[in-house]
């Protein structure tokens, strides 16, 4: 159950519907911070749009921070969005350390960014090595907007975590396992 209550949704105009036409227990997580709540929203809503990234590769990074951050809501959420982006069933259980990586069937550069991601998340900096290949492949506006990318999700599931926020997607049963 969640540690906070969720914002009251008639009084809460920022919030934006899911599929189903409700907000997201997330959003009205967040709203209840009216002071940081557009910016964040603004922010979340710009990863979403940009071009930089396809939704696929955002996905790769997303459901990657999700699950070394051990967010079962982030994870619940983002295999929805990874199907959608075109992610195998394959490809998200080895995203999420419950099948083979090196047989996924990811690009070279997908594995770039699941590397860079793994290391940032479990050592919180990046070796020379790491942080060229990165660059190599993507370049000084691309590489800032990754790690933009992964401190954004990174910051929410600390956030998730801590008021242990409801799932309100529908998503694979594996997220609640490691609780």
């Amino acid at each position: 159950m969640t540690r906070i209550p969720l914002a009251d949704i008639e009084q809460t105009e920022r919030l934006r519907p899911s599929t189903d036409g409700r907000p997201l227990n997330v959003l009205r997580l967040l709203a209840n911070a009216p002071n940081v709540f557009g910016g964040w929203a603004d922010m979340a809503g710009e990863i979403f749009t940009s071009p930089t990234f396809t939704p696929r590769s955002r996905e790769v990074v997303i459901l990657r921070v999700g699950h070394l951050q051990n967010s079962p809501y982030e994870l619940a959420q983002h295999v929805v969005f990874a199907h959608a982006a075109g992610l195998t069933d394959q490809q998200i259980d080895a995203l999420l350390d419950t099948g083979d990586i090196d047989v996924a069937g990811f690009s070279a550069d997908e594995r770039t960014l699941i590397d860079v991601v793994t290391e940032l998340c479990e050592t919180r900096r990046l070796r020379d090595e790491s942080f060229a290949a990165a660059h190599a492949l993507l370049g000084d506006e691309a590489l800032t907007e990754l790690l933009m990318i992964v401190s954004c999700y990174y910051g929410l599931a600390l956030v998730l975590n801590a008021v242990d926020l409801e799932i309100d997607a529908p998503g694979r049963p594996r997220t609640g396992e490691a609780r």
